[in-house]
């Protein structure tokens, strides 16, 4: 096998080599500053847009996997502008306008919930918003930008008055706004909600076109928000069960497969109300533990019965500290809450540790870093070839001599690109096996995820090995798999084209690996022997 060059370095030298090209062709202005624009976003941190309906819990969720409130949430309000979220040193807030000829405005972070929400006051100048950059030392902003987006008209009948109006006046802009924001992604993560009884046809509606052609398993995960509120079924005992089961349901139909990686279950407002846990909130829940088990069962069957003002007389905590921990936490946590504080934690850290295990978010962060993170190279470099594509072939119809030369040429080398790097051909294979048109077994499917980057891109991860795995112990599980898998590639009695074309992917794949560890050996040997020389 010939020494291969590693995908981010061939990148580079390609744009480097192109924007040479381009440099002084006036004709050639635009794509110069388009292809400016797609290196920058190469190594920028991965885009990754949070859409759904309004009201599905977005800033909820954003505020639960950034560990702590950045956003404002409420039962009513829908955000109205697109929050941008990236990483600096220190915090700060920048507004740009639709009108590009107006400057951007600095303001200061405590003014980001008046910018987000929808006072009918401020409604003029919210509206004159295109985006709101927020700039913030929060560790998950180096790895993703987080697009909280204004959400997508909903016509559901639990929404108030209020809201309808909003969305009659509004509602068109702001899914239109949402859409774009999520086609111009690198990933996205789709929140919905749906009650128990709700039938699976009218959750399915909302996945039809907000997200047709720009989503996919590779870049898409569904969350299945506001689990918390199954709490209050008498029948169901754990949220995060029938979520699931919800979930797998919706799984199990042909056009949400085609759509998401998964759909995951979480509790959204437990998770963000355990993150951002207050010492009065210890004590409001340190007064309710009080309570004998069987008169706070029947306190918290309900939440209009645990907020009751009449519930008085032998409770040690007022109405208003109820309404306040309802709403930090919902009575599901407030039920976890109270069971593990008499289970003997009291402190305030260690029990919004515990009720945050049981939201699913900790699961749902590092699903997005794995599923997403480990593959955020070939996923963003996916999203600017189809950018360059799109923009060659409007601007080859008006363009002529050296020119049009150059552009041919730049073209057919990110088109040789894509062809020739086998981290495309292992994404195709990728998307054969998340369509259903792949005849691998449990095993088999484990390993193709493993080796396209699933627990990550190390020699070891790839290999399903542990981190501490040496080279010594690598290197026979590497031939092993590969000789397996060219054997799989030449069955063609027990494979169809699509199955054995994959295998014969995946052999290269291991083929590859072992062609690392090899010249690290050799690396390794050769500087031990300088160390001996």
């Amino acid at each position: 096998m010939n020494e291969f060059i590693p995908l981010e370095k061939e990148v580079d030298q390609l744009f480097e080599k192109a924007l040479s090209q381009t440099a002084n062709q006036s004709a050639l202005s635009d794509f110069h500053h388009l292809l400016q624009q797609c290196r920058r976003r190469i190594h920028q941190p991965m885009r990754v847009a949070i859409v759904g309906v309004i009201k599905a819990g977005k800033s909820t969720l954003m505020n639960a996997l950034l560990q702590e409130k950045m956003v404002a949430t409420g039962k009513v309000e829908a955000t109205f502008n697109i929050n941008w979220l990236k990483y600096a040193e220190q915090p700060a807030l920048k507004v740009y306008f639709k009108d590009e000829n107006r400057p951007p405005e600095a303001k200061s972070f405590s003014q980001l919930e008046a910018l987000t929400l929808r006072p009918e006051e401020h409604q003029d100048y919210l509206l004159s918003i295109k985006y709101i950059e927020v700039s913030c030392p929060n560790p998950i902003l180096k790895t993703f930008h987080i697009i909280d987006t204004p959400g997508l008209k909903s016509f559901y009948e639990e929404d108030s008055k209020n809201t309808q109006e909003f969305l009659q006046l509004h509602g068109e802009e702001l899914t239109n706004v949402t859409q774009k924001e999520a086609a111009n992604a690198d990933a996205v993560l789709y929140l919905f909600s749906q009650s128990i009884g709700q039938g699976d046809a009218e959750t399915l509606q909302a996945f039809q076109g907000p997200l047709a052609g720009n989503a996919t398993p590779i870049n898409a995960i569904g969350v299945l928000t506001k689990v918390d509120i199954y709490a209050t079924d008498p029948n169901i005992n754990n949220p995060m069960v029938a979520g699931s089961r919800v979930a797998n349901g919706l799984l199990e139909k042909a056009q949400v497969r085609r759509l998401f990686y998964t759909i995951y279950p979480i509790c959204g407002l437990l998770a963000e109300g355990s993150q951002t846990l207050s010492e009065k909130h210890l004590d409001i829940l340190n007064r309710l533990a009080q309570l004998p088990q069987k008169r706070f069962k029947s306190l918290s069957r309900y939440t209009s019965k645990f907020t009751d003002p009449y519930e008085l007389d032998d409770i040690p905590v007022s109405q208003d500290d109820r309404k306040a921990i309802e709403k930090q936490l919902g009575l599901y946590g407030v039920i976890l809450a109270y069971e593990l504080i008499n289970s003997g934690i009291n402190s305030r850290e260690q029990l919004a540790e515990e009720l945050l295990k049981k939201t699913g978010v900790n699961e749902l962060r590092q699903l997005v870093l794995s599923h997403f993170g480990h593959r955020s190279l070939l996923i963003k470099l996916g999203k600017v070839l189809q950018d360059i594509s799109s923009n060659y072939f409007q601007l080859r119809q008006r363009l002529q001599g050296e020119a049009l030369d150059i552009l041919e040429e730049i073209s057919g080398q990110f088109d040789a690109l894509q062809s020739k790097q086998h981290a495309f051909a292992e994404l195709d294979v990728l998307r054969s096996h998340y369509e259903g048109k792949l005849n691998f077994d449990e095993k088999e499917e484990k390993q193709l995820l493993a080796v396209t980057g699933e627990n990550g891109i190390s020699c070891g991860e790839r290999l399903e090995l542990s981190e501490q795995a040496t080279i010594e112990e690598m290197i026979p599980v590497a031939i092993e798999r590969m000789q397996y898998w060219h054997t799989r590639a030449n069955d063609y009695m027990s494979g169809d084209r699509a199955t054995i074309a994959a295998a014969t992917v995946l052999t290269r794949s291991y083929d590859r690996i072992l062609y690392r560890l090899q010249k690290a050996k050799e690396y390794l040997q050769k500087a031990n022997d300088y160390l001996y020389f």
